[in-house]
């Protein structure tokens, strides 16, 4: 009897504590989602931003390199073109150190060779141009009746310059000593260029190759970031549509959380009444048998029988009621 109080008391308590657990969950679980859902839209209009900021990120990245390839572009053009009109200058640079390190001194030696020579004839020319201008008549003749008649004749030549023309040559002959040399020095300096120019027509076009290499690349990238504004798009419109159904699903979940609890609650309410009657022992008391009055019998007809023996003391003990129900001989015993 014990045992069955103690099992109502456990059944009684975990009952009341699962009432109450149910009922204080029903009462404070909209209060939790209402924050759940706030701090979800929270982080679902966070999460938009963070896609918009994304996709014009995208959209500024995507212009950046397109005008980084359009930039490559020209650069490539620019350097390979370069190196073609460097390479195409080579030959008129060799044309020019031949003709200038070997075809003038050359001519410049024949004309200091010949230069002695034109001094000779141009003394000869110089002294012949002054006597020819000194050439000439300027007097009067006299008449013999008085008077005179003036005569002036000369040859038209008026030759008297500052420099004689043997003096200038003689002054260009001394102009022209060591230029032979000088010009055929300039050889190595004028192959060394050349042979600089061939190297940077080379690397230009080598740079030019690497650009475009680098360019082609970036051609590449160019879809990829197409695809990538695509997903991020796709994203803000999935999330965007999540926020918008997320409050709905969250308030008839809040709805179901309540009604589940209170349902729980209310399961309770049977483990609570049986261990209400375990732990008072009303459990084992018999419920009252309700009898019906018995519709009056017509008297038997009673015939003759054997003498039977009258009953003992005994007996009567046995069969008579005491007056106290059953369970108090039970109750008795566990005080």
């Amino acid at each position: 009897m014990i045992i069955k109080r103690i099992i109502g008391l456990i059944m009684l308590l975990a009952g009341l504590a699962l009432l109450v657990l149910a009922l204080a969950g029903a009462y404070f679980a909209g209060d939790v989602i209402g924050s759940l859902a706030n701090g979800v839209a929270t982080s679902l209009t966070l999460a938009a931003q963070s896609l918009d900021s994304a996709q014009e990120t995208l959209v500024v990245a995507r212009a950046t390199v397109d005008d980084v390839y359009g930039g490559l572009d020209t650069a490539v053009n620019a350097t390979a073109n370069s190196a073609r009109i460097l390479g195409d200058s080579r030959p008129l640079l060799d044309n020019v150190t031949a003709v200038t390190t070997q075809e003038v001194p050359e001519a410049v030696e024949g004309i200091q060779a010949a230069l002695p020579n034109m001094i000779e004839v141009a003394t000869v020319i110089d002294n012949t141009l002054t006597t020819l201008s000194a050439v000439g008549i300027d007097r009067d003749i006299p008449l013999p009746f008085g008077g005179s008649i003036p005569l002036n004749f000369d040859l038209g030549i008026d030759y008297n310059p500052e420099t004689s023309f043997d003096d200038s040559l003689r002054g260009f002959e001394g102009s022209l000593a060591g230029l032979p040399e000088s010009l055929r020095g300039l050889e190595t300096d004028l192959q060394a260029t050349n042979d600089n120019l061939a190297l940077l027509a080379t690397d230009l076009q080598a740079t030019s190759d690497n650009l475009s290499s680098i360019n082609t690349r970036v051609g590449e990238i160019l879809p990829l970031f197409d695809q990538y504004a695509a997903l991020v798009d796709e994203l803000s419109n999935t999330v965007t549509q999540v926020e918008a159904q997320v409050g709905d699903r969250l308030d008839m979940a809040r709805m179901g959380i309540i009604a589940l609890l209170i349902a729980v609650g209310l399961t309770q309410l049977a483990p609570i009444y049986l261990g209400w009657e375990l732990l008072t022992g009303r459990r084992d008391r018999p419920a009252p048998v309700m009898v019906a009055a018995a519709a009056p019998v017509p008297a038997p007809i009673i015939y003759p029988s054997p003498q039977l023996p009258a009953p003992t003391a005994a007996l009567i003990a046995e069969t008579e009621p005491s007056g106290e129900p059953p369970w108090a001989d039970e109750d008795h015993a566990e005080l």
